[in-house]
């Protein structure tokens, strides 16, 4: 009996201990549409950008795994309306088109979309919601870049603009709470 009792407290504990660690799981997104008219000599084209976020924190709200992705499908029409390309085919994200998305050859790091997520996404480890919202960014003065990590220990490899990213993982965390 006291062998039953001693192992029953001690399953107990370790239950105690393992809730006590237990992590959160979100998913979070974030899509925007922009659209480009068509003209006699010109296909308009409509494409939409969602970005997309899945985080694990622990009890303390740390993060512990964090992984984002991006996928952009793109349709274009003519002037009278009517559409064109291969509006069937499922667009691939930016991971699964990794050298494909062609990213390196403009990139000033000489990295890749992937490789670029891939440093953000290790640089958000073991920190919480808000310290990583609290990255210092730049601005390119491009109008399109307007959210670029100028953290140290970030931009040697991570040049993306990172707006979109930090607005999945927000509703990423709180999906997980």
């Amino acid at each position: 009996m006291k062998k039953i009792l001693t192992t029953v407290l001690l399953i107990m504990a370790l239950l105690a201990i393992a809730t006590s660690a237990m992590a959160a799981t979100g998913l979070g997104a974030i899509t925007s549409v922009s659209l480009t008219p068509a003209t006699a000599d010109k296909a308009g084209s409509v494409s939409v950008n969602t970005t997309m976020c899945a985080v694990t924190l622990d009890d303390a709200g740390k993060i512990v795994a964090v992984k984002f992705d991006v996928v952009q499908p793109k349709a274009a029409f003519d002037a009278a309306g009517a559409a064109s390309g291969e509006l069937n085919a499922a667009p691939q994200t930016k991971k699964e088109l990794k050298e494909g998305y062609g990213m390196k050859r403009v990139s000033s790091i000489g990295k890749e979309w992937y490789e670029q997520a891939a440093v953000l996404e290790d640089w958000c480890i073991g920190k919480t919601l808000e310290e990583v919202l609290g990255m210092k960014t730049f601005d390119r003065g491009d109008g399109s870049h307007t959210m670029v990590p100028d953290e140290a220990d970030l931009k040697a490899g991570c040049t993306i603009t990172v707006g979109d990213y930090l607005k999945a993982l927000t509703n990423a965390v709180a999906d997980a709470q």
